[in-house]
């Protein structure tokens, strides 16, 4: 197995180990890093209306009622269409790409996502 395959195997078994909060954070630290800053999560509470809607109540009523929005869940993002999409759950199949992609976008950008995914151990030894 080559460094680089050894590599994206830890980078892939990491990702699947994340707890939702941390999964969150790679999704967003992706999405900006990536350029698909439309597809961050936020918590749902009342500074995520106050960041996105301040002073625009009526956006936040069309927003809500237009997309899949429960003020009850922990979650929300806004859909293509500018709407709420709000979740509790957030696991690998809801990340903005696959586990394969991402992984590989962090290989290629390893410093981008230090904190989140470790890679120091991995293929230091030499290749076998």
């Amino acid at each position: 197995m080559t460094i680089e395959e050894k590599k994206m195997e830890s980078i892939v078994n990491q990702i699947n180990n994340l707890d939702t909060e941390d999964l969150i954070r790679l999704n967003n630290s992706y999405c900006q890093e990536a350029n698909y800053s439309d597809n961050e999560i936020y918590e749902n509470d009342e500074d995520f209306f106050e960041t996105f809607f301040r002073n625009n109540v009526i956006d936040a009523v069309r927003s809500a009622s237009y997309g899949e929005y429960n003020f009850s869940e922990k979650y929300v993002k806004f859909n293509g269409y500018g709407n709420l999409e709000s979740f509790n759950y957030f696991g690998t199949d809801d990340l903005v790409e696959s586990v394969h992609t991402i992984a590989y976008f962090i290989l290629e950008n390893e410093n981008d996502f230090d904190g989140l995914i470790d890679l120091d151990d991995v293929g230091e030894d030499e290749e076998k």
